[in-house]
């Protein structure tokens, strides 16, 4: 009977510690589905949020109840949490904004503008910039000499200026130079650069070089202008005052001319009267001529004899060649060379470069012009004169705008002659060549395409 009871108290107390057991075990899966709803699932959350907004999504929020009742820590957290999102998001907004419009502001800007840091990557450029190196591929982030000369090493000092190296290393505060960006090799660049400093992390100063590039092609262009308008006014003022004279002479020596005719007198007179005539009526034609060559028009393109446009020129310039002493001789071919283009442009570009040998021989000497073909698809001009010749080291210059050999003591133009002769070789899709021996003499060589017409 004692073993009875003793094995229903054991009974007993095996039922009451299953249940103990089972409702342990109750209430930890029910404090581990509380825990799970109210502490795991909402930093499972934020951390999906936080990994989404590392990726640069700023768009993403935490979802709230509409209205609960009860507000713990946790949703606190998570409304603080997507305030400071939508700060953030707002913030990245207005530096957006200020970077497109800081953009748009650099991008009006008429010169080439670009921004590199102290080892020549490219932080900001705008649209000028990008045609003038012919791409529109995205440059941020390339190094300098990669984007505007197509190297993948830095450029040499010997071939090239520096601004990094002149702004870094030699310490100046503004550099200005004349480069050339290998897309257009024929164009030249005025390149201003300055040093600029901002603070940066830490209290370090970092330091940026800010470019401005100027295309002086439009300077070139304006020079031409003006100099046509300065010859148009000159020759309006040239035919006003010589044609009036001139015509008057001419009427008095043709009224000579018929009564020798009528009367039979002298013929000696009477060729002579004829040579006079002759000669009045070339006179008169001079300024015709000055007229037609300070005629501007950049679209006006047609065919004409390259003989009877170098003996224009050399009509024009033979009093000021024979003043100095020096004697024009013109070498041409029997059959005459015809051309397609601007005619007073070409004329524009002889005068230049055959004002600039008449100056290299102050005290006489002789000025050469041959004019032939190369090949039966090339025209061949050379202009060689007996002057005191260019040094070595400046002919590769010559042709840059604004460059002068001339020291400051002396009175020189603007540099652009041979920047302008140049740039009209360029446009009837020809090449012009320098070679020249100091104390000997200069010899310019233009070679044009048959029927040139860019």
């Amino acid at each position: 009977k004692n073993d009875d009871e003793r094995y229903k108290a054991l009974i007993e107390s095996f039922k009451i510690m299953l249940i103990t057991l089972s409702l342990f075990f109750l209430a930890l899966i029910v404090l581990w589905i509380l825990i799970k709803i109210w502490i795991l699932v909402p930093i499972q959350r934020l951390a999906n949020v936080s990994q989404t907004i590392l990726s640069g999504n700023y768009t993403s929020r935490l979802k709230l109840p509409p209205s609960p009742k009860i507000r713990d820590e946790f949703d606190n957290l998570m409304q603080t949490f997507n305030n400071m999102l939508d700060n953030i998001e707002n913030g990245i907004k207005e530096i957006h904004q200020t970077e497109t419009f800081l953009q748009s502001i650099i991008d009006s800007i008429p010169d080439g503008i670009r921004v590199l840091d102290e080892d020549g990557t490219i932080i900001i450029a705008n649209k000028e910039y990008y045609k003038q190196i012919g791409s529109s591929e995205n440059c941020i982030g390339k190094k300098c000499y990669e984007s505007s000369q197509c190297r993948n090493t830095p450029c040499p000092h010997s071939l090239f200026t520096c601004p990094l190296r002149e702004i870094t290393a030699q310490k100046n505060t503004n550099i200005k130079f004349i480069q050339q960006f290998s897309a257009f090799p024929n164009r030249h660049l005025s390149i201003n650069a300055a040093p600029m400093i901002i603070d940066g992390t830490n209290n370090k100063k970092k330091r940026y070089i800010v470019e401005s590039i100027r295309d002086l092609s439009d300077d070139i262009r304006f020079s031409h202008q003006q100099k046509l308008s300065s010859l148009g006014f000159l020759a309006t003022s040239v035919a006003h005052e010589m044609k009036n004279h001139l015509g008057s002479i001419r009427m008095i020596t043709e009224g000579l001319l018929k009564k020798h005719s009528r009367n039979k007198t002298d013929e000696e007179e009477t060729q002579y009267l004829s040579l006079i005539n002759k000669q009045l009526i070339e006179c008169i034609n001079v300024p015709e001529r000055l007229l037609k060559m300070a005629h501007f028009s950049p679209e006006e393109k047609n065919s004409f004899s390259l003989n009877n446009c170098i003996q224009d020129i050399i009509s024009l310039l033979d009093y000021e060649a024979k003043r100095n002493g020096i004697i024009i001789e013109f070498q041409y071919p029997k059959k005459e060379i015809i051309i397609s283009g601007n005619e007073s442009d070409f004329k524009m570009m002889l005068i230049n470069l055959l004002q600039n040998s008449l100056k290299a021989m102050p005290n006489s000497g002789k000025l050469t012009i041959k004019l032939g073909h190369t090949s039966s698809k090339e025209t061949k001009i050379e202009i060689k004169d007996t002057g005191i010749g260019i040094p070595k080291d400046k002919l590769p210059r010559i042709f840059e705008p604004f460059y002068s050999q001339k020291t400051a003591s002396e009175k020189d133009g603007t540099g652009l002659g041979l920047a302008i002769a140049k740039s009209i070789v360029d446009k009837f899709a020809g090449e012009i060549t320098v070679t020249s021996k100091q104390g000997k003499g200069t010899c310019f060589c233009i070679k044009i395409p048959a029927n040139a017409e860019k």
